[in-house]
């Protein structure tokens, strides 16, 4: 009954559609048609009521624009729609709906700028749109080393990708490693201080504070730098430059001589000092008058008593076998003698003998082959060589005044020099009768070296070079042994290298020389006889040493 009922209706449904449907073709009509059937439940004895609703539009061109049709089914008194269809204009993006090609669609809110944009997509990264919470978008051109980033990101120094207009970018904010915080590879003169680096003053100028690699001037940089005066040397901070490096006083100088801004040959130990004041004593070359006539040579150089730079002019060793008395013309010549390499060991004489001029200062010591037992420091009372200084008559002065001293508890009581004296003289002459430098009278006691306090009297103490009694001596006339001198055919006296005294006996309980250096062996006894020998001289036991230095 139902479905009879309902084919009916929608049969007559069908004709008048069709009636509608004719028309002029030039005219445009509208045609609405509904059918309602009702027919019975067979469930409960409910009506259900269909309404058919039939809409046509016809263009003049014949053709249907749309068709809807409803159906609405009412149980219990209740109405459900059914919707089979719509009839509009054409879809399209904009139209506010969100059609099957669309991702979306916003209508007029649609923007390129927005969520939507205006071709109905979803605005996303990548779309060449520039949407909110994306600082840029070149579409395909996006590329993390390019203008806009494949996260539609600005690039940005620190983002840890190189891109154009950076140098480098390690992804940090560290501005002291190899890329700075500007997208910069660092480097020395930058202007900043990177790791490794101790300084950067925005230049290569070595003679400032930072030299060109970056670090603090030294004098190990093998650059000219700071206030050095050639590489790594000179300019009071760094070790003195060798000779023929550049200076500008004499402190630049190893050799601490600085002339015509080149370092040359020093001209004493002391300059040596001055110019490089860590120096050990040893050997060095000196050269005396500099750009004079004299050629330089080699002397020793203690560096180290009282402030160090004192050159050795002589060395006494009282036991080697070469004697230095009273009459050997060493004293007084400009000859030199033994060996600059063991100039603390054997007798020496240096050629600063007669060449060193100008010191202010001289040190007397007592050693044992080099190793010290006192010195006495004296101020020189010109500068005059120690050759020119022999040259003078007797007790001509040397120094007249002790700066300092020094003793060891070990140098022997009896020892009267360096201990006693105040002060020293050249030619020290007790005038027992006549001088010691000149004439052939009385019998005088001489020391080429010494002073008031070791030789206080006639046939008492002793110095250097000492002949005490002169005229004590043979062969009877001979006047080999200088200042004219007539020999009276006795038995020496005194004739060594170093002496404090007399013999131990004949009642003069002195204390004898120093070594086995005499000019006749020592015999110890009180006698006149036998020319052969020294009498009223005997050893005291000790072989202490002498030397003369100068500063």
């Amino acid at each position: 009954m139902r479905g009879t009922t309902v084919a009916a209706y929608l049969s007559i449904a069908a004709l008048a559609f069709g009636t509608y449907a004719c028309g002029d073709d030039s005219s445009e009509t509208t045609n609405e048609t509904t059918v309602s059937t009702s027919s019975p439940s067979t469930t409960g004895g409910e009506m259900m009521t269909t309404t058919t609703s039939t809409s046509s539009s016809t263009s003049s061109g014949g053709t249907t624009a749309g068709v809807t049709t409803e159906a609405m089914t009412s149980t219990a008194g209740e109405t459900v729609g059914i919707e089979t269809g719509s009839t509009g204009a054409t879809p399209y993006c904009g139209d506010g709906v969100v059609d099957p090609d669309e991702e979306c669609d916003e209508g007029d809110a649609n923007d390129d700028n927005g969520a939507c944009t205006s071709v109905c997509l979803s605005a996303a990264c990548g779309d060449g749109y520039t949407q909110p919470g994306e600082e840029c978008d070149d579409g395909d051109g996006n590329a993390d080393d390019g203008t806009c980033k494949l996260d539609c990101t600005l690039p940005v120094c620190g983002d840890g990708i190189v891109q154009p207009g950076e140098a480098c970018d390690d992804g940090n904010n560290i501005d002291d490693d190899a890329c700075s915080n500007a997208c910069d590879l660092t480097s020395c003169g930058d202007g900043m201080v990177q790791m490794g680096e101790e300084c950067d003053d925005a230049n290569l100028d070595n003679t400032d504070e930072c030299n060109e690699n970056c670090q603090f001037p030294s004098c190990e940089d093998g650059l000219l730098s700071g206030l050095e005066t050639d590489v790594d040397c000179g300019g009071g901070n760094c070790q003195g430059c060798d000779l023929g490096l550049t200076c500008v006083e004499p402190g630049d100088c190893g050799s601490g001589n600085c002339q015509n801004a080149v370092c040359a040959i020093a001209m004493s130990c002391n300059q040596i000092k001055l110019g490089n004041p860590d120096a050990e004593s040893g050997v060095f070359e000196i050269d005396v008058d500099g750009e004079g006539d004299l050629e330089p040579f080699n002397v020793y150089c203690d560096m180290e008593t009282a402030g160090g730079g004192w050159t050795l002019t002589l060395n006494l060793d009282t036991s080697d076998g070469h004697v230095m008395w009273w009459a050997n013309p060493k004293w007084t010549d400009t000859s030199i003698h033994g060996t600059v390499n063991k100039a603390l060991t054997e007798d020496f004489k240096s050629e600063a003998w007669s060449s060193l001029a100008g010191a202010t200062e001289i040190l007397l010591t007592v050693h044992e082959e080099g190793g010290y037992l006192g010195w006495k420091q004296f101020q020189k009372v010109d500068g005059a060589t120690m050759y020119e200084h022999l040259q003078g008559g007797d007790n001509t002065l040397i120094a007249p005044t002790v700066i300092d001293s020094f003793l060891d508890d070990n140098l022997w009581s009896g020892e009267t020099l360096v201990r006693n004296s105040l002060e020293l003289y050249a030619n020290h002459c007790i005038q027992n009768g006549g001088n010691c430098t000149t004439g052939n009278a009385g019998s005088p006691d001489g020391d080429r070296i010494s002073s008031h306090q070791a030789t206080p009297a006639n046939n008492t103490g002793g110095g250097l070079g000492n002949w005490h009694d002169m005229n004590y001596c043979c062969p009877n006339g001979y006047a080999g042994y200088g200042s004219g001198k007539i020999c009276n055919n006795s038995a020496f006296r005194t004739t060594s290298e170093a002496q404090a005294g007399w013999t131990q006996g004949c009642g003069y309980n002195q204390g004898g020389h120093f070594g086995t250096d005499t000019k006749g062996p020592s015999s110890g006894i009180c006698s006149n006889s036998g020319c052969s020998q020294a009498n009223w001289s005997q050893n005291s036991g000790f072989d202490y040493d002498y030397a003369i230095f100068l500063r």
